[in-house]
């Protein structure tokens, strides 16, 4: 087994921890900070508290997702995680809306560290150097100098936040009952879980409600303006959802290569692309684990047999953690 196998089948079936570099975080302070997120972001800022945090999405004024974030508090400071492949443009451009508003934006990498956790004897080894942990998806506690937040998924998954200092001493002491693992096998944790992650070769390309953040709480319909509001209300209340994001097994060897961005063909609807990729990782039983925007009718039509693609191998769907409402084309 490689290296990367073995990552990942910890990650998924056993107890897995992860250097989360591979995300990027900027601090959001000042007296207008939360307005100013209030003008930007799909979702109500104003609900995120000390033990709330929440998914969110920044838009062109398209409406199309140009990155997702993980939104939280720390310090008295609003963070916002997204990839680290993401960071500059968003920085830059976030910072020219902000206009005469009382918000600075900067990077916040060099003064808190961060790890994940997943596993039930991980979890464990944590609630004993700290004391209860959050229960549900999204939920938030505070340990003095540490922040920890329970994120979605099948099994205890956490996020550790703090000063270096704080979090160093966490990292040692789970690292002992947890396998290191890296990017890969915690992106695999979000396809399971039917979390989007939107990178350089995805960005603009859909509206918040293709990749289900609408399902997952990731979009407010009744908050006040922001960039891309417009599109995205109307596609919600006229009925216009043609796609949606679903949860894949693609059967192709383990030399095949996938990557976000890559269209896929169903043989039997040769005419177009039928299925962009989202996010895609190999896993250890063979194949690729695959996040795709699909037609709906085309979903629909080979729900339990997916469908054969052009190269002869197959895409099959897989069932996702929360429920996508019956819809036609």
């Amino acid at each position: 087994m490689t290296d990367a196998s073995a990552e990942a089948l910890a990650a998924l079936s056993g107890n897995a921890i992860f250097d989360l570099r591979h995300f990027a975080l900027i601090s959001v302070h000042g007296d207008d900070a939360e307005d100013f997120l209030q003008g930007q972001l799909t979702n109500d800022v104003g609900e995120v508290t000390a033990t709330r945090a929440q998914l969110s999405a920044w838009c062109s004024p398209k409406g199309r997702v140009l990155t997702c974030f993980l939104v939280f508090r720390h310090d008295g400071r609003l963070l916002l995680q997204l990839p680290d492949t993401l960071l500059e443009q968003t920085l830059k451009r976030l910072r020219m809306y902000v206009l005469r508003a009382k918000a600075i934006l900067e990077s916040a990498d060099d003064s808190l560290a961060r790890f994940g956790l997943v596993g039930e004897d991980a979890a464990s080894c944590l609630r004993d150097l700290l004391g209860d942990l959050p229960e549900h998806a999204d939920d938030v506690r505070r340990f003095e100098h540490v922040t920890i937040i329970r994120l979605r998924g099948g099994r205890p998954r956490y996020e550790i936040v703090g000063a270096p200092e704080a979090v160093a001493p966490l990292w040692d002491a789970c690292r002992q009952v947890a396998m290191t693992a890296g990017a890969d096998a915690w992106e695999l944790l979000d396809i399971e879980a039917g979390i989007a992650n939107i990178g350089p070769d995805t960005s603009d390309s859909f509206v918040p409600q293709m990749i289900n953040l609408d399902r997952i709480g990731g979009v407010s319909f009744t908050k006040g303006c922001y960039v891309g509001q417009e599109i995205v209300a109307r596609t919600q209340h006229l009925g216009r959802i043609k796609r949606r994001m679903y949860r894949t097994h693609w059967n192709a060897i383990a030399t095949a290569t996938i990557r976000a961005g890559d269209t896929l063909h169903a043989s039997t609807h040769a005419a177009s692309p039928r299925a962009q990729v989202v996010n895609a990782k190999a896993v250890p039983s063979g194949g690729f684990d695959v996040l795709a925007v699909i037609p709906i009718e085309v979903a629909a039509s080979a729900p339990e047999t997916g469908f054969a693609l052009d190269d002869g191998t197959r895409l099959t769907l897989e069932a996702l953690p929360y429920a996508l409402e019956d819809e036609t084309a």
